[in-house]
């Protein structure tokens, strides 16, 4: 009786076992790397920050718009100001005018 031994598995040359190591390698420092990323945009106090940073930079972009408004619409707005304040300080002028009136009528006393 002759007995069959199984076959030797194929021998891996040393050149791919040290790519497949390299490979490996790469591989696992990529993942890392991903890890690392994912855990900084993921921390609360870098979301924090970014959120401060697009409110503020919506901010500014707002006030722009806005300020470039008022540059096109400065007349505009002047008068409206101006009317604004004579209605607000229309009593006071009044009383001023009338003052300025009365003050023109009387005569000055003689003695």
């Amino acid at each position: 009786m002759s007995t069959i031994l199984p076959e030797e598995p194929d021998a891996t040359d040393r050149q791919s076992v040290i790519l497949s190591n390299a490979e490996r390698r790469y591989l696992r420092r990529k993942l890392k790397s991903s890890l690392a990323a994912t855990r900084d945009i993921l921390d609360p106090r870098n979301q924090l920050r970014r959120f401060v940073e697009r409110q503020t930079t919506q901010a500014k972009q707002i006030a722009d718009g806005t300020v470039q408004i008022a540059k096109n619409n400065a007349p505009v707005i002047g008068v409206i100001g101006v009317s604004a304040l004579l209605i607000a300080a229309r009593g006071p002028i009044s009383r001023w005018i009338s003052t300025l009136r009365h003050s023109k009528t009387k005569t000055p006393s003689s003695k």
